[in-house]
């Protein structure tokens, strides 16, 4: 539901914001007084292309914002908008300005979006009804939906596009299976070649560390042996070697502590660290006798490390990539191993489906056509209550061949309009004028206010262009009826549809510092009844059309 509307330096608007109520919300004013900026500002929120012309001389940008109650918005918009990261809880916010350079900023409750965006969010909360603007149902490709809406079998459409998208994917695949089938055979020696150089490398984790550790001790052998033995004879073996100094100090001390025995410890902790050092000298020893300086052995350490570098540099980087890869290409060698198999499989797999599609779509058809011709009845019976006793409505279902068929099933729908006996049905949307267009809308509506779970606000401008009286009491209570289930916000002319009203705003130009402005004032019943009489009788309300504006606003309540 539309809550509020709040414009800014907006053509003729310096700023008014204006708030909507649930149910019928009448708008009525002079010719001129800036309606059809209204609802220029609300095709701005709803996505329409900006223009710069529309911001009020003088000013450098244009303000509109749009607050829709976000309790109150379908599960389908709600998954939309949670899709496109934009939060909704209590309200849902759609802000837009016009620059004068040409740049503007759209945003829905702080996100910045796109205006394709913005159209896609707001087709599911307000379309218009005008002139100029005949949104979702005058759309050919929204018609079969309206109708699917209308026959109320949302079991049998998921059904189908469960089904359908699911041959559209292994469709698909097997195109791709079919146009790379000699390729991937093509491809099979080359894979086998790579599999076999992994395996056949026998790599271990953790192996090309150890070979390189290994090569570096061999390739400098001999400069290890003689670091090792001069480090050894500097701790053991040569006159003044470290435990040679170590036994004399420690000897020392040992005589000393006859007269001290503070000494006796010391002496000891130099008995443990002659101790440790002959461990050390006698480590260094054996890995000096260890050292192996085979050129055979170099030779091999030095073919399995290229090996190992080589295969790396192709698969990865490391040794685990290196098994990645091998596990990878066996996978896909059995996979080309088995393609004809595998692609025999799919394509009975894919006949399957299609027994399951044009079973479902059957179905659907079936319910579609019964569904045609309820609502083709339930349209016509309301139409020369309009004023189009002679117009005739129908809904023209035309059955697709299969390799047409998509996600909306195996027919098109569209809505057809013979406005003359003896005519023709053709296209609604190519034949139909404005003023018939809004009240075809308008009963559509009252159609599917029960039905359909379309946008959650109507707005209907100039839906009663052409008729008045007896016609123009109906077309209120017909959107009476609507507003049941939905919020109308309807522009009007005529007292007859305004007296059906929940709420009645009156829409006034004013002068301003020497400026033309627009406002919105919302009326008090006393006022409401002046604004009737003036419909009625023109500028000077009289107290006969002040009584009849009354009696017109009771006679309405009574009769809802």
């Amino acid at each position: 539901m539309l809550q509020s509307l709040h414009i800014k330096d907006f053509a003729i608007i310096d700023e008014l914001e204006v708030e909507f109520a649930p149910g019928l919300n009448i708008m009525t004013g002079e010719t001129g007084a800036g309606k059809t900026i209204i609802i220029e500002a609300l095709n701005l929120v709803m996505g329409s292309r900006a223009q710069t012309d529309l911001i009020r001389s003088g000013r450098e940008k244009a303000y509109v914002t749009a607050t829709f109650d976000g309790a109150r918005i379908s599960p389908e918009l709600k998954d939309h908008l949670d899709r496109a990261g934009i939060e909704c809880q209590d309200d849902l916010i759609v802000h837009r300005i016009i620059g004068s350079a040409g740049k503007g900023r759209i945003s829905v409750n702080g996100v910045p979006v796109t205006g394709s965006s913005l159209r896609e969010i707001a087709e599911r909360l307000v379309d218009v009804s005008s002139q100029h603007e005949h949104q979702l149902l005058l759309d050919r490709s929204n018609h079969v939906s309206v109708l699917d809406f209308y026959a109320g079998h949302d079991d049998l459409v998921r059904g189908y596009r469960g089904i359908h998208q699911k041959y559209v994917e292994l469709n698909c695949e097997i195109k791709h299976l079919e146009n790379n089938e000699r390729e991937a055979k093509e491809k099979l020696e080359f894979l086998k070649f790579q599999f076999d150089e992994i395996k056949s490398a026998d790599l271990s984790p953790g192996e090309d560390a150890e070979i390189e550790n290994k090569r570096s001790r061999l390739k400098h052998s001999a400069a290890l042996e003689e670091k090792s033995r001069s480090v050894e004879a500097m701790l053991y073996g040569d006159s003044g070697s470290a435990i040679e100094v170590l036994d004399n100090s420690s000897r020392l001390l040992s005589e000393g502590s006859r007269f001290d025995v503070e000494l006796q410890k010391m002496s000891q902790g130099l008995e443990r660290a002659r101790s440790e050092i002959e461990d050390v000298a006698r480590e260094i020893s054996r890995y000096a006798d260890a050292l192996d300086s085979d050129p055979a052995t170099l030779e091999a350490l030095e073919e399995r490390w290229h090996l190992m570098r080589g295969l790396i540099r192709k698969h990865g980087g490391s040794i685990e990539s290196c098994l990645s890869k091998a596990d990878e290409l066996s996978h896909e060698i059995d996979s080309i191993a088995n393609y004809d198999e595998i692609l025999a499989q799919k394509r009975i797999d894919l006949e399957n489906l299609a027994l399951d599609r044009r079973s479902i779509a059957k179905e659907l058809g079936k319910s579609r056509n019964q569904a045609a011709t309820k609502m083709s009845g339930a349209v016509a019976s309301n139409l020369s209550d309009l004023g189009m006793g002679k117009t005739s409505f129908s809904i023209q279902i035309e059955d697709l061949s299969e390799d047409c068929w998509d996600e909306s099933g195996p027919s098109s729908v569209e809505f057809m309009l013979a406005p003359n006996v003896g005519e023709p049905a053709l296209p609604l949307v190519k034949i139909a004028s404005g003023g018939e267009l809004s009240r075809i809308m308008l009963v559509l509506k009252s159609a599917l206010s029960d039905k359909a779970n379309l946008a959650s606000t109507s707005i209907f401008d100039e839906v009663d262009s052409g008729i008045g009286g007896a016609v123009a009491e109906v077309v209120g209570k017909k959107l009476k009826q609507v507003s049941k289930s939905k919020q109308i916000i309807c522009i009007t002319h005529l007292p007859q549809v305004a007296v059906y009203g929940d709420s009645h705003i009156k829409i006034l130009k004013q002068i301003k510092a020497g400026r033309t402005v627009t406002k919105l004032n919302r009326l008090p019943a006393d006022d409401r009844v002046d604004e009737i009489a003036r419909m009625l009788g023109g500028e000077k309300i009289t107290d006969a059309t002040r009584a009849h504006a009354v009696e017109m606003i009771e006679n309405a309540r009574k009769g809802e």
